[in-house]
């Protein structure tokens, strides 16, 4: 996804690509919402954790198919935005985390962004949106069949303490 192209229909951000150099303020925006962090760990958000949100990538994907969006109003992020271009199929967007800061949630910043991300796709050749939630949130699952996501395969996450993290597939065409 072009930087350019996402920017075109969302203009009243300032959108840019996260770094290492971000970590910090990404940190802040991700400890604003401590209810999504304690399902992967019981354990408090550490800056390693954070750094891997900006890095990793499943083993099959190469680093350049991820992009981290920083979204900012008055110089403040506001959401976070990681996509995996090209994944899981070649004309395919796997969002991998779409947060906003919680001063920001329910004013429908959330949906502004992935409208936006939908119209910069379908410009992109994009044929579909695709991504993993967790199961147990019902909210966020509200959240995205709000915006035309479907419901695919659960699946099992391992997660580092040993228990396992139930996930929901959700898709959506865009052709």
């Amino acid at each position: 996804m072009k930087l350019a192209t996402l920017q075109a229909e969302l203009p009243n951000f300032k959108i840019r690509l996260l770094t290492l150099k971000d970590q910090a303020e990404l940190m802040q925006l991700e400890q604003s919402n401590p209810e999504y962090h304690r399902y992967f760990s019981p354990e408090p958000l550490t800056v390693e954790e954070v750094q891997r949100d900006l890095t990793a990538t499943p083993g099959e994907v190469a680093t350049e198919q991820k992009q981290v969006f920083g979204f900012y109003l008055a110089h403040h992020l506001v959401a976070v935005l990681d996509v995996l271009n090209q994944y899981p199929q070649e004309q395919f967007l796997f969002i991998g985390l779409l947060m906003v800061n919680q001063a920001y949630q329910r004013k429908t910043v959330g949906k502004v962004i992935v409208t936006g991300l939908m119209q910069a796709a379908l410009k992109s050749n994009v044929v579909c949106l695709q991504l993993t939630r967790v199961t147990a949130d019902t909210g966020v699952k509200n959240f995205w069949e709000g915006l035309g996501f479907e419901d695919g395969d659960q699946l099992f996450l391992p997660l580092t303490h040993g228990d396992r993290l139930a996930v929901t597939t959700m898709f959506r065409p865009l052709k």
